[in-house]
């Protein structure tokens, strides 16, 4: 395809046929990548919870045209994404559109994808682009949900407490008196933590405002802010579900779970705070399962894992620290520092979980409880002499697995869950509206609240846990 400055109507026609045609084919094959949502009727644009909070009516040129960009970025990933997926077959039907090897069709994706918004840029605005909320407000209306919700209430605060109390307990006591433990960490990093902080706030906005990262810079700051984990013995030593692992793709497709590979892995997003824009770091690390502790335990099942999420400032301030499981579960959130949380929710909406203020700038270790693997304490990270070394891979990874015979396979489905991590835990929460409560799904489809609505890629969600500066040096951000 020539270069999309020279392309002709005739040629824009057959990219958006181009895009309609290969996005069909992946959601008729159910393999849809959910990472990011599309935007109805724009093939050649995808959104998220962060895209979406821009209004694109009080945008400038520049931005608008940058926003639409970032989107096409996004559509040009996922699509990708899906015809590595494709089955040979269906790749030779294509080919009248995409033709090539894979970095053929990715250069022919991004030439059709610029130039269809080039188009977009000079047709009327698009406005109301607003992501679908991961709720299903059917089952909540079946579910009686103004009644159910009040247990549901009452059970998540009590939860709240107890878990609260257990990372008290661990902090007043010495971890290797809890019981043994297995470290893993990474080499050692290329900057510390106050060089990374430096380097962003060196780095130039774009029209919109968010910092421009060069491939390098990210790789710097996520390595910079990596934590290390300790995961907790049973009464036979580490056992095999709570090896951080690397999930590969076998030759007939099967998603294996490969505990001789420990694995992190990690992606950088976008949010905002007082309308600013924050860098979140974002580093997850799956396990093979959770066991059954009790004869029906309804939270136990295949696939587990953890997420912790670091918050910066563009001017290289840390503002806080959250994680959740990969279900969406359990969330909870750190302050950093020099800000304190002064949450002001309804009574409809779930209380936060708040956790334990962190300095800023450090390295943590991650402690978690075996097989739960429940986050006890976060401490500052030390130089051991024993520890498992941690490989390092782009979550972008898992949606896209290389199998041995050159395919490519994803552990998601077309609405980001794991089938085979369904726990039994959904016929009984149904009510609350979550997709398969308990599920392990892809970032960008996650709840994190029962009651009432919160997403884990919500934009806002630092000003809706009523982050404050408690000095004039902490408001300073960008």
């Amino acid at each position: 395809m020539r270069q999309s400055q020279a392309l002709m109507q005739e040629d824009i026609a057959e990219c958006l046929d181009g895009f309609h045609a290969l996005e069909t084919t992946a959601r008729e094959l159910g393999i849809v990548d959910a990472r990011h949502q599309r935007v109805q009727g724009f093939p050649h644009l995808r959104t998220s919870r962060f895209l979406a909070s821009f209004d694109s009516g009080e945008l400038s040129e520049v931005a608008y045209l940058r926003w639409l960009m970032r989107q096409n970025d996004k559509a040009v990933e996922g699509l990708l994404m899906e015809w590595k997926r494709l089955p040979p077959v269906n790749k030779r039907r294509l080919s009248q559109y995409w033709p090539g090897t894979k970095a053929d069709v990715e250069r022919a994706l991004g030439e059709c994808g610029g130039a269809l918004v080039e188009r977009q840029a000079a047709l009327p605005r698009l406005t109301g682009v607003t992501p679908e909320d991961h709720y299903q407000s059917w089952k909540r209306w079946v579910g009686l949900y103004p009644l159910t919700a009040i247990p549901f209430y009452l059970g998540v605060v009590n939860e709240h407490e107890y878990f609260q109390e257990k990372q008290r307990e661990f902090a007043d006591a010495s971890p290797e008196k809890i019981g043994q433990w297995t470290h893993y960490d990474r080499q050692v990093p290329s900057l510390a933590p106050g060089e990374a902080l430096a380097l962003l706030g060196r780095q130039e906005p774009d029209a919109l405002g968010i910092p421009i990262l060069a491939p390098a810079t990210e790789e710097q700051l996520l390595d910079a802010f990596m934590p290390a984990l300790a995961i907790q013995h049973t009464g036979n030593g580490l056992a095999a579900n709570d090896r951080p692992m690397r999930l590969i793709a076998d030759a007939s497709g099967a998603i294996l779970r490969d505990i001789s590979q420990p694995t992190i892995y990690t992606h950088i997003s976008f949010g905002r705070y007082h309308e600013k824009i924050t860098i979140q770091l974002n580093y997850s690390v799956w396990f093979t399962e959770r066991r059954a502790g009790q004869p029906l335990d309804l939270l136990a099942g295949q696939f587990d894992g953890v997420t912790w999420r670091v918050h910066l400032s563009s001017s290289g301030t840390v503002l806080g620290y959250d994680q959740m499981h990969q279900c969406g579960c359990w969330y909870q959130f750190f302050p950093a520092s020099g800000f304190s949380l002064q949450p002001t929710l309804p009574v409809t909406q779930e209380p936060f979980n708040i956790g334990r203020t962190l300095p800023p700038g450090q390295q943590f270790t991650l402690w978690l409880e075996s097989n739960t693997h429940h986050l006890l304490g976060v401490l500052p990270a030390k130089m051991l002499t024993s520890v498992e070394p941690l490989k390092v891979l782009p979550y972008a990874e898992l949606r896209a697995l290389a199998g041995p015979d050159g395919h490519y396979y994803s552990p998601f489905n077309s609405q980001g869950l794991i089938p085979e991590s369904r726990r039994p835990e959904r016929f009984v929460f149904w009510p609350m509206g979550i997709p398969s409560p308990g599920g392990m799904r892809i970032h960008g489809t996650h709840a994190i609240a029962f009651i009432g609505q919160r997403h884990f890629d919500a934009p806002r969600i630092l000003d809706e846990l009523g982050l404050v500066p408690e000095s004039p040096q902490s408001a300073q951000l960008p």
